[in-house]
């Protein structure tokens, strides 16, 4: 997946479910995130990252962090009210 690809998705869908392929382990792995750190919780958390060409910031909810992705290593973008069924 291309990072402005991407990064549309993630904020059309606001938190999302990203499966993506681990560097290290090649398994498939998944994180909990958004890009909207407009909330007290995330902007308490310390960021050390910063983006370049290939990868985009964003927070985990999982994780509780920061963390920088690799558009390159996704495999799919799947929003989280869709998983949590909300509106049905």
């Amino acid at each position: 997946m291309k990072k402005e690809e991407l990064k549309e998705k993630l904020l059309e869908y606001g938190d999302a479910v990203i499966t993506y392929r681990s560097v290290n382990s090649k398994k498939l792995k998944y994180n909990v995130c958004t890009l909207d750190f407009d909330n007290e919780h995330i902007q308490s958390k310390k960021n050390r990252a910063s983006e370049d060409d290939g990868s985009l910031l964003m927070f985990c909810w999982d994780c509780d962090s920061y963390r920088l992705m690799k558009a390159e290593t996704v495999k799919s973008v799947v929003p989280l009210s869709k998983i949590l069924r909300n509106g049905e």
